[in-house]
């Protein structure tokens, strides 16, 4: 039995050291370079919320299903959290309670109106925003407000050119 409980407790230390999610302070031009850095997907979705913001909350969900959905090839989803600074770890518990691990992005605490130019002139600034970006990081796709999992889904297969089938 005690040989049980010691190979339980390695599995779970092993399996939570695995799984971090971390969070990486941005302004708009870091963001893209990193993602650019990084990117091997034909299109890249950036979901913009924050903690604070209840429609991004209840979207989140939506979007974190779409990962299991398409392959990173096709698409790779990104998340920045516009939080202050103060709230990080507000963030970094949301995002590990959403199950999402890997590199996440916070934006720099600024000039807001410079990030949101820099992300997309037509922006309002309104949240949640989510963009979908080619392989060059050029803006295709953009939406403001809360949508549901049908219609990401349908966007993102029109923009893959499939119908209906997810890869």
């Amino acid at each position: 039995m005690r040989n049980v409980i010691i190979l339980f407790i390695i599995f779970f230390l092993l399996r939570c050291s695995g799984d971090k999610v971390s969070v990486k302070v941005v302004s708009a031009s870091e963001l893209y370079s990193h993602i650019n850095e990084n990117n091997s997907s034909s299109f890249v979705l950036l979901n913009i919320w924050s903690t604070s913001c209840l429609p991004c909350i209840q979207e989140f969900p939506y979007i974190v299903n779409l990962i299991n959905h398409y392959d990173r090839r096709k698409l790779d989803i990104k998340f920045l959290s516009t939080d202050w600074d103060e709230n990080s770890d507000k963030v970094l518990n949301f995002l590990a309670d959403q199950n999402v691990i890997g590199q996440h992005y916070r934006k720099k605490e600024g000039d807001d109106q410079d990030f949101i130019n820099e992300i997309c002139k037509s922006w309002s600034g309104a949240l949640p925003f989510t963009g979908i970006f080619n392989k060059e990081l050029k803006l295709i796709s953009f939406w403001e407000g809360k949508r549901d999992e049908s219609f990401f889904i349908s966007k993102i297969d029109s923009l893959l050119n499939i119908e209906g089938e997810r890869l």
